[in-house]
């Protein structure tokens, strides 16, 4: 995994070979094809255990366990928001994006990763709606709202190449605003009135 992965981002997707991935793991390209039948394959499994190893699962369970559903979401934007500016997750983007549309990867790594993780977003807005914290509403919907919050302005910039690094402070403001707008956009009255008497999260903080 360690191999492939820095292949796949020291190359590209499309420059990477399975005869150099074997290679730089110290073992034979038959090897790798007995784990993996396809380039393709590989990379799913690499950008799965990226999100693994950068801590996504903890990042949903945290929200799915929080008792105070206004900061979990602020929490939950500030994480979401960190991951998708690491280095590691815009090079995999990139490459996803280059080449999702040729091949059948962009499917697999969706259906394998993203779409599982934001089904478990959809289940706890869900879930929480029916407690009387949200308003009743596309709980898929919301998942792909928070997303594209987190996403938006320097992130994205980021993604296309428009910018080169965005600093802690942005991270954190992206984050505060995403969470501000979709607990606006989907928390009852009542929820949001008592989200805006809590402290404002500091962006300097990791976590």
């Amino acid at each position: 995994m360690h191999a492939a992965s820095e292949v796949f981002r020291d190359k590209g997707y499309a420059g990477a070979s399975m005869s150099e991935i074997s290679a730089r793991a110290g073992g034979s390209k038959c090897t790798l094809y007995s784990y993996f039948p396809s380039k393709h394959e590989l990379f799913s499994a690499v950008m799965l255990d990226q999100i693994k190893r950068l801590g996504v699962p903890d990042l949903f369970a945290e929200l799915e366990q929080a008792e105070d559903v206004m900061q979990a979401v602020r929490h939950f934007a500030r994480g979401l928001t960190r991951l998708l500016a690491s280095a590691e997750v815009v090079d995999f983007l990139r490459m996803i994006i280059a080449e999702g549309a040729r091949s059948p990867l962009g499917k697999l790594v969706y259906q394998n990763g993203p779409a599982v993780y934001w089904r478990r977003f959809a289940e706890f807005y869900e879930t929480q709606a029916d407690k009387g914290v949200f308003r009743d509403a596309d709980p898929w919907r919301a998942a792909m709202h928070i997303h594209a919050l987190c996403m938006a302005g320097a992130n994205q910039w980021l993604l296309e190449g428009a910018v080169s690094f965005i600093t802690v402070e942005e991270i954190g403001s992206t984050a505060e605003a995403a969470a501000d707008v979709f607990l606006r956009a989907y928390a009852l009255k009542s929820e949001v009135s008592k989200c805006d008497d809590l402290p404002k999260a500091d962006p300097n903080v990791h976590g």
